[in-house]
């Protein structure tokens, strides 16, 4: 700018003075006569031509610059302007023509004449006619022949004895020649040296453009026609904010005010290329004033900065996404400073109740009392060892009440190691605070529920079978917790009568690793080192844990005792139903002694006749032989009886074989008949043709047939006037088992009594125990079946119980695995 606002100077120096005279020569005194008068002539010629030369200098300094000619400009300044357009090099041989011819003329006259005046002064003339055209060295060249020119004029012209004034006419021209080729070589200096700086301004990449107080474009570089894709020539004398077609932050004249009020301008300007792109630009304008403090003309500086805005803009939405973002983060983000103060928290910290601006100062005064001291501690130990910051405190949120948080930070540190920030989260932990409580807790209960029902959990995947054992599992296996869970540990401990099934089991479970609906169940028997043996039951079912494997989670109970408990138990049912068999065969005395005393009669009456016939004068031995046979076939069936009321006296381990429920329910029947007789009852037998072969102890299912028609006959004692109807249905269940329905017409169970029905002791006879239909569930529910019981008051009652078919049956083992 000072390079510029120098060369506008140079460009009003010669405008100052509007006569366009130099002050030596407005102080210049009148000629007087002779060669005083000549002398002083040819001093204001001198004057003359060096005025001229200083405009011309100054037109070519100004020429880049204000290349069309403006109104700002004064005339003569424009007019030189006007030449100095001309001094290209294709008007150089012209202009050099004229300078010779001019020279020659004046040569010619001042040698030829006897003029008393200093002619040769004019050879001024010539010196600023090819000034514009010549180098330093050639204007040198040029003044040296036109003083020689002057000499040899001087010489040719003058030989008369008074020589003084023609010589001192001779000395005015030379002093003139030697004094405009002085200024003109100072003129071309200064002028080489502008316009390098000219072109140097024009190999800026920056936009330079001048403009003068209309407006008019009166300087357009080559960073402005790269910028912009307007041409110097599409340019010139045209408005600025025409031509880039301006888009202003403000009202252009509020920006001209400001610019003549302090002299710049610096903002922002959306600016269209001549391809229709917009640009931004960061603008500076400067304005230049004359000596008269008049504005001038107005430098504009343009930087594109289009890339560097589009680059802030998207940095600045980045900002925003990223800080919208910490804002959403489900925590409470912080930033300290390297003495450990906040210097930045996100939105979350409003939820504490205090205003974002305060936390930095006050964020102590969240900290539960309790727990402030250690957060302290560890915060300091964290800035004076530039170790990562864990802490876990409790803050006081919005409603007053203290919540767990876990606060961790980390130092962020320059390529010297030092610590210039620190980057923390402080995240809600309550839920997962009580979790772990909770947890912990239901470990502890978990562990001594364990212990108290003597189940440990076990888990093993498969087919690796990597093992996870609780300590109560640990303590049932006999283990030490330092021992590694394994297959192999497991199984050492497996009593051996056992160990096949359980290593078939593993290995079964192993091979359908694939398959999580698979559930293992397993009751083995464990050997202790001290040679105690434990039965334990193994329930696990398998979940599918990933990259194609497959786990089994489940328990492990102890069941020694259970089971010692349950083998008593079963000793004492069979104690009690063999009790219940002879109580009942005690109410069936009667009966049975009627069944038994009839094929008695009957053999003493086939005995009786017998002998008759062998009496007889002619013994008829056919029926003799007739009556033993009827005797023998009567024995057998009192035998019969006496064997089955033998088999329900008899006190046995529990006996399971196939057998026809048909046949054992006629047989049932035979046994109650004077029951049936004395109560006047109408038994019904509706018996399936599809035999029913069920596989079972025979002796306590017909326990159980018995017991039901009693308890039905019993039932339809009381009620008169209306039929005593017994019936007994056998046939197949839905789920294709046998099913026996023992019907009676009597007066019904209430609904009250229908759901105690089964329970021990509980009888509505006087005279009853209340143990028969326990008993009757009890045989049914260990042979895999169900008993039920429907009634409707006033209609009778029904009682059906279900039994596996033996196609179907599913026998009770030690060890069974199933599917789900």
């Amino acid at each position: 700018m000072s390079d510029l606002n120098g060369r506008r100077a140079a460009v009003k120096d010669p405008l100052v003075d509007a006569s366009g005279a130099s002050p030596a020569a407005r102080n210049s005194a009148p000629a007087a006569a002779g060669a005083r008068g000549a002398a002083s002539r040819a001093s204001a010629a001198s004057g003359h031509a060096a005025a001229a030369s200083r405009r011309a200098a100054a037109s070519h300094v100004a020429c880049p610059i204000v290349a069309p000619a403006g109104d700002a400009l004064p005339d003569d300044a424009r007019s030189h302007a006007s030449a100095a357009r001309q001094d290209s090099p294709q008007n150089k041989l012209p202009r050099m023509g004229i300078a010779f011819a001019i020279a020659a003329a004046i040569f010619l006259v001042d040698a030829l004449t006897t003029l008393d005046i200093a002619i040769a002064v004019l050879y001024v003339v010539v010196v600023l006619i090819v000034a514009p055209i010549c180098s330093r060295r050639s204007m040198l060249a040029v003044c040296c022949a036109l003083m020689a020119l002057t000499v040899i004029a001087f010489v040719m012209s003058h030989s008369d004895i008074d020589m003084v004034p023609p010589i001192g006419r001779c000395i005015v021209s030379l002093a003139a020649i030697g004094i405009s080729g002085f200024l003109t070589l100072k003129n071309i200096a200064a002028t080489d040296v502008l316009r390098e700086h000219v072109a140097l301004l024009d190999l800026t990449s920056d936009a330079l453009i001048v403009y003068d107080m209309k407006r008019r474009i009166r300087f357009w570089n080559s960073g402005a026609h790269a910028l912009y894709g307007v041409s110097a020539e599409q340019a010139l004398g045209r408005s600025p904010h025409e031509v880039l077609q301006t888009a202003f932050p403000l009202p252009l004249a509020d920006m001209l005010a400001e610019l003549r009020r302090t002299g710049r301008w610096e903002g922002e300007l959306t600016q269209t290329c001549r391809d229709g792109r917009e640009l931004i630009v960061a603008s500076r304008w400067t304005l230049q004033r004359d000596l008269q403090d008049k504005p001038l003309a107005v430098l504009v500086t343009n930087n594109d900065i289009t890339q560097r805005r589009r680059m802030e803009i998207e940095i600045q939405r980045q900002q925003q996404e990223i800080r919208a973002a910490i804002d959403a983060i489900p925590a409470m983000v912080w930033v300290s400073s390297t003495d450990g103060r906040p210097v930045f928290v996100n939105q979350r910290w409003s939820e504490l109740g205090l205003p974002l601006e305060q936390i930095g100062e006050n964020w102590h005064t969240l900290v539960h009392p309790d727990d402030l001291p250690q957060m302290k501690s560890d915060w300091s130990h964290a800035l004076a060892t530039g170790a990562p910051f864990e802490n876990e405190s409790r803050m006081r949120g919005g409603d007053g009440a203290y919540r767990w948080v876990l606060l961790r930070a980390t130092p962020l540190t320059d390529d010297d190691g030092h610590i210039v920030r620190w980057y923390g989260v402080t995240v809600d932990i309550e839920e997962r605070k009580r979790a772990a409580e909770a947890l912990a807790r239901s470990e502890s209960f978990l562990a001594e529920a364990e212990t108290l029902s003597e189940t440990g959990s076990i888990g093993f995947s498969v087919p690796r079978f990597e093992m996870f054992w609780s300590k109560q599992a640990f303590r049932i296996f006999g283990y030490p917790d330092t021992v590694e869970p394994s297959l192999r540990a497991m199984l050492a401990r497996v009593h051996p009568d056992d160990h096949a099934r359980v290593s078939a089991l593993m290995k079964a479970a192993g091979a359908s690793s694939a398959d999580t609906d698979r559930d293992i169940e397993a009751e083995f028997r464990l050997t202790m080192p001290g040679g105690a043996v434990k039965q334990v039951h193994l329930v696990a079912h398998a979940v599918d844990a990933g990259h194609e494997a497959s786990e089994f989670r489940g328990a492990l109970m102890d069941v020694t005792e259970a089971r010692n408990v349950q083998d008593a138990l079963h000793r004492s049912l069979a104690e009690l139903a063999h009790v219940t068999r002879v109580t009942m065969l005690g109410e069936l005395s009667a009966s049975i002694a009627h069944e038994v005393s009839q094929p008695i009669a009957a053999i003493m009456t086939n005995g009786d006749a017998g002998m008759r016939w062998l009496d007889r004068d002619e013994p008829q031995l056919n029926e003799v032989r007739a009556a033993l046979s009827n005797m023998l076939r009567d024995a057998q069936r009192a035998g019969g009886i006496v064997q089955r009321i033998r088999t329900l006296a008899k006190k046995s381990a529990p006996n399971r074989a196939p057998f026809d429920l048909n046949a054992l329910i006629d047989e049932s029947a035979l046994l109650i008949q004077r029951e049936i007789g004395i109560h006047a009852i109408e038994l019904d037998l509706q018996l399936t043709d599809d035999g029913l072969t069920i596989i079972g102890d025979r002796v306590q299912l017909q326990q159980v047939v018995i017991n039901l028609m009693m308890n039905a006959i019993q039932a339809m004692a009381a009620i008169a006037g209306q039929p005593r109807r017994l019936t007994v249905r056998s046939s197949f269940s839905q789920d294709d088992g046998a099913r026996v329905d023992v019907v009676d017409s009597g007066p019904g169970i209430a609904e009250a009594d229908l759901q105690r029905l089964f329970q021990p002791f509980f009888t509505t006879r006087v005279e009853g125990m209340g143990m028969g239909l326990s008993i009757c569930r009890s045989i049914v529910e260990s042979h895999g079946g169900k008993i039920r019981a429907c009634s409707e008051p006033g209609c009778g009652a029904t009682i059906s119980f279900v039994l596996p078919n033996s196609t179907r049956e599913e026998k009770r083992e030690p060890v069974a695995v199933g599917h789900t």
